[in-house]
């Protein structure tokens, strides 16, 4: 049976960037998704599509389909007294912060300054190209 939109997909990938393993699935739990719900990243979904339980893949996704492309607009000065009270910052600390929207997302401590912090709320693979290698377990629905 083919992948088609509402299809349930067990899958085993290994990522790489710039021929570096940076992602892969563990053996005892593959990665479960629903076609066409937006739960993976776009170039992939869409590169799936058709393929049945056994196929091998290799897919590569431009940053765009992925996980966009790194902006400096997400690159921010945060005050010191906006940060936890509890918590000194270290470079390489995760920070999590709230949009207007309600949305949570994860930002990285790059520099401390006397009175803010900088912090990287881009996705560690912005702007990155990746190439998965797929092996499709199963396809339900």
């Amino acid at each position: 049976m083919p992948i088609k939109s509402g299809s349930t997909v067990t899958l085993d990938y290994k990522v790489y960037v710039d021929g570096q393993l940076v992602d892969e699935t563990n053996p005892d739990q593959p990665l479960v998704y629903v076609q066409g719900e937006g739960q993976i990243i776009p170039g992939l979904e869409k590169n799936l599509e058709g393929l049945n339980a056994g196929d091998t893949k290799e897919v590569v996704v431009e940053p765009e389909e992925a996980y966009g492309e790194y902006s400096e607009e997400r690159f921010m000065h945060v005050p010191r007294e906006d940060l936890p009270t509890d918590v000194e910052p270290e470079a390489g600390m995760q920070l999590q912060a709230m949009s207007d929207n309600g949305s949570m997302f994860v930002g990285v401590i790059t520099d401390i300054k006397p009175d803010h912090v900088d912090v990287d709320f881009n996705h560690p693979l912005a702007g990155k190209t990746l190439r998965f290698e797929i092996q499709v377990q199963d396809v339900e629905g």
